[in-house]
C-alpha cells in the first residue's frame, strides 16, 4: 500500500503543476438522444469524407445506426438486421472488428450457430447508414472439445480481424484449436485471407510451420501493410500429448504475399518456453520496420507474477530480427501491464501501462470475477527500443469481469464481447482510460468520482470507481513535464455530472480528431450526446 500512496503522491503533485496558456480542446455536440441501454453496444466510426457513423447494437433490434454529417447533423438512421446471423442472439455474438475502410463501416460479426463460431462481414454506406453487403466468410468446428494448452499458452479457437488504417487493406485469420482429433488434417487448422479495400480476396493460405515443429498455436498478433503483405505472429508449442520436443514453446513471425500460397516464417529462438504471451504487432511507415511488443513470463520466472516486456524490430522483407532489447521501465507500477502501443504520425512511439488485478466476489455466476484497474503509466519508446520512466496518473476503478493485458488494443480495432447478462453491471465502456497524442501535448481520459478531484485525503481512503451515478470524466493534460486537469464538458457539481462512453470512441489516423459518448445528468434527468473533440 506504501508503493500505492507514492504513486499518487507523485501523481498528484504531476497534475497539480497546471500549465498557464494550454491550448484549450474544442468541443462540438450533437443534439441530445436517449442515453444508451446497458444490455447493448456502442461504437462510433470516424470516416474520411467528414461523417460519424453511430452504430448501437441492440439486444432485439439489430444494429440501429445513425450517421451524422461534418457539420454534426443526422442526416440519416437505418436499422440492420441480421440476414444470416440472429438479430437477438446477442449473448452468443461478439465483434471481431469495426473499421472505416473505403469510405465504408465493415462489421465483423462473429456468432454461434450450433455450437460452431461462424464469420460474418457486414457493409453498410457510410453516407446513407444502409446495408450494402453481408457475407459469410467462415465457419469453425465446434467449441464443444477439450482445449490444448502448454505454459498457459492456449490453442486459439477463434477468429481475427486487422485492419491496415493507411490503406484499407484488411486480414481476416481463423483459429481452429483445441485438441487434435484422429482425421483432423493439422495443416488446415488455420487460414488466413488477404482482402483489398474493396472486398476483393488477394491471397487465401493455410498456416504451417515446416516439419510440423509444432502441433498447437496460439493467435498473438496480426499486422497488414497496405497490398504487400500480412504478417501474422504466433506462438507455437507442444502439450506432453503431443510430444516432448524442445523447446515446448517458441515465438513466430510470419508473413503472406499477394498471390502466394504458403507464409515465410522467422522463429524468435530467445522466446523458447515463454508463457502466458500476449503482443503488439504493427507497421511503422517511417522507419519502414515491424514493430512487435511482447508481453510474457520466461522460463524462470512463468510462475511468478511479473511479467517481462520485450520490444522487437524486424525487417518486414525477410521477417529477420534486427533488434531486440528487454523493456525495463525505470520505475514501473507493481501490477502494470501493457494496453496499447501506439506509433504515432511523428514517428514516435508509446507505450501505456495500466495497473491491473483480477479478484472474485460474490456468488452470481455472472459476477464473480472482477478486474482492479488502477493507475496510468505513460512512457515513450526511444529508436533504439529503450522505455523512460514516463509519468503516472492515478486512478482507480473496479470493473465487472476479467480485463486481460492489451485490452485497450482490442477495444481500439472494435471488437467487443458480451460481458455481463446483467444490464445494470455492464459498465465496462465507461472504465478504463483512452490516450491522445499530439504535438502540442498528451491527453489522458477516464472516469472518476467527483469527491476524489479535491485536495486532501489519503488515496486508500478513496473508494474505486464502480457505479455511474457520480462518475466524472477527468482529463489530464501533460508536456514538457508539466501537467494540468482540464473538464471538457465543465466543471462538475453534486447534481450536475458528465460521463464518456469511452468504449464506443474513435479517432482520425492523425489523433488530434476524437469522438465519444458523452451522458450529462442534471438531477436524476440524463441525456447523451456525441461529443467530437479537437485536441
Amino acid at each position: 500500500m506504501m508503493k500505492r500512496s507514492i504513486y499518487w503522491f507523485l501523481g498528484y503533485l504531476l497534475c497539480c503543476q497546471a500549465a498557464l496558456h494550454a491550448q484549450t480542446p474544442q468541443v462540438t455536440l450533437s443534439a441530445a438522444f436517449a442515453e444508451p441501454a446497458a444490455d447493448g453496444w456502442d461504437k462510433l466510426v470516424l470516416l474520411s469524407n467528414g461523417n460519424t457513423c453511430y452504430l448501437h447494437f441492440d439486444r432485439s433490434e439489430g444494429i440501429q445506426v445513425a450517421v451524422y454529417n461534418a457539420q454534426r447533423e443526422l442526416v440519416a438512421t437505418e436499422k440492420i438486421a441480421g440476414r444470416q446471423w440472429d438479430t437477438r442472439n446477442l449473448n452468443d455474438t461478439e465483434i471481431d472488428g469495426v473499421y472505416a475502410i473505403n469510405g465504408q463501416v465493415v462489421v465483423f460479426l462473429q456468432q454461434l450457430v450450433r455450437y460452431r463460431p461462424h464469420l460474418f462481414r457486414i457493409v453498410i454506406d457510410g453516407s446513407t447508414g444502409r446495408l450494402l453487403q453481408e457475407e459469410k466468410l467462415g465457419e469453425l468446428p465446434t467449441v464443444l472439445h477439450r482445449e490444448a494448452y502448454a505454459l498457459d499458452n492456449l490453442a486459439s479457437h477463434d477468429f481475427y480481424v486487422c485492419n491496415d488504417p493507411r490503406s484499407g487493406y484488411y486480414a481476416v485469420a481463423s483459429f481452429a484449436g483445441g485438441e487434435l482429433q484422429r482425421k483432423e488434417n493439422p495443416a488446415e487448422r488455420i487460414q488466413v485471407m488477404h482482402f483489398s479495400p474493396d472486398h476483393q480476396l488477394l491471397s487465401h493460405a493455410y498456416y504451417t510451420l515446416p516439419g510440423n515443429a509444432y502441433t498447437y498455436f496460439s493467435y498473438l498478433d496480426m499486422a497488414v501493410q497496405g497490398r504487400e503483405a500480412v504478417y501474422l505472429c504466433t506462438a507455437g508449442f507442444n502439450t506432453k500429448r503431443s510430444g516432448d520436443k524442445q523447446p515446448q514453446s517458441t515465438v513466430f513471425l510470419s508473413a503472406l504475399r499477394p498471390g502466394q500460397d504458403t507464409f515465410q516464417h522467422q522463429s524468435l529462438d530467445y522466446t523458447a518456453n515463454f508463457g502466458g504471451i500476449y503482443a503488439d504487432l504493427q507497421y511503422a511507415p517511417r522507419s519502414g520496420l515491424l514493430q512487435l511488443l511482447l508481453s510474457a513470463a520466461t522460463e524462470a520466472t512463468r510462475k511468478e507474477p511479473v511479467r517481462r516486456l520485450f520490444m522487437n524490430y524486424l525487417d518486414p522483407a525477410t521477417g529477420s530480427l534486427l533488434l531486440q532489447r528487454p523493456l525495463d521501465i525505470v520505475h514501473p507500477m507493481e501490477g502494470a501491464q501493457p494496453q496499447l502501443v501506439s506509433i504515432e504520425a511523428d514517428g514516435s512511439t508509446v507505450l501505456q501501462l495500466e495497473q491491473m488485478h483480477e479478484f472474485t466476489q460474490g456468488k452470481n455466476v455472472y459476477n464473480m470475477l472482477h478486474t482492479n484497474l488502477d493507475n496510468v503509466q505513460i512512457c515513450r519508446i526511444s529508436d533504439a527500443g529503450e522505455a523512460d520512466s514516463g509519468y503516472v496518473i492515478p486512478k482507480m476503478q473496479v470493473a465487472n469481469g476479467a480485463f486481460k493485458p492489451l485490452y485497450l488494443q482490442r477495444k481500439n480495432r472494435g471488437a467487443w464481447v458480451f460481458r455481463n447478462r446483467v444490464p445494470a453491471l455492464n459498465t465496462t465502456p465507461y472504465l478504463s482510460f483512452d490516450h491522445i497524442h499530439t504535438d502540442h501535448g498528451d491527453y489522458t481520459l477516464f472516469n472518476d468520482y467527483l469527491q476524489h478531484l479535491d485536495r486532501g485525503g489519503t488515496f486508500e481512503e478513496k473508494k474505486p470507481l464502480r457505479y455511474l451515478q457520480e462518475a466524472n470524466i477527468i482529463c489530464y493534460r501533460y508536456e514538457k513535464g508539466q501537467g494540468e486537469r482540464l473538464f471538457l464538458f465543465g466543471k462538475p457539481e453534486t447534481d450536475k455530472a458528465f460521463y464518456c462512453m469511452l468504449g464506443a470512441s474513435d479517432r482520425t489516423p492523425a489523433g488530434d480528431g476524437y469522438a465519444t459518448i458523452l451522458v450529462k445528468r442534471m438531477g436524476a434527468e440524463k441525456k447523451a450526446y456525441i461529443a467530437w473533440i479537437k485536441f
